[in-house]
């Protein structure tokens, strides 16, 4: 498979239907548009509606690239935000009506709507647990189960911004309750690596 002639197809489809709309922008407009035949797009996707799944290829890669240059830093808060954030960043990116499509999609075929793999949540898990263990965050719940419990949340709190229409800062409200959740002490994550996140956040 061309992977350029792919991308191209997928870039293509997405800057049309921000600009036209999932529903009125047709398999043919996309063809012409990338200069290719109906037979063409087949080979790549199977639907118009695949598309969007492609839109979330490449996402574990750039995810744990940003972990890997982070890590040595051992600001384990910061760490846990970027295993949190990244994903959710490419889909509130999509904007509310893309990504209601993507969500039907989903649960017509009963699939997660987050592509989030096992390494993506094996180091958030261990980013937790190591939070945990420095005293960088203050609830010791399972850090397995903590996890899963801050996925939940940011599912719940996309599909509220979608049915709203992106009528709220995603990110602001995720977290703030990422922060409830996980308990951050500050103090402590500036004594162990003189990043002071309460001034960022001012």
């Amino acid at each position: 498979m061309n992977r350029k002639r792919l991308e191209q197809i997928v870039d293509t489809s997405l800057t049309m239907f921000r600009e036209k709309g999932f529903d009125k922008t047709s398999v043919m407009d996309i063809c012409n548009a990338c200069q290719i035949t109906k037979p063409t797009f087949y080979k790549y996707v199977n639907s118009k509606e695949e598309l969007l799944r492609h839109y979330y290829d490449g996402a574990l890669e750039a995810l744990l690239q940003a972990m890997d240059e982070h890590q040595p830093s051992n600001d384990y808060v910061a760490l846990i935000w970027i295993g949190l954030s990244m994903t959710a960043s490419r889909s509130i990116d999509l904007g509310p009506a893309l990504l209601s499509r993507y969500m039907i999609l989903n649960f017509h075929e009963h699939t997660i709507t987050a592509r989030y793999s096992a390494g993506g949540k094996q180091r958030t898990v261990e980013a937790i647990r190591l939070a945990q263990e420095t005293g960088q965050i203050r609830n010791t719940s399972n850090p397995e189960q903590l996890f899963m419990a801050l996925k939940n949340l940011s599912l719940g709190l996309t599909l509220k911004w979608i049915m709203t229409n992106g009528a709220f800062p995603f990110f602001r409200q995720y977290g703030r309750m990422v922060e409830d959740m996980i308990l951050p002490d500050y103090e402590a994550v500036y004594r162990q690596t003189g990043v002071d996140h309460r001034k960022k956040a001012g």
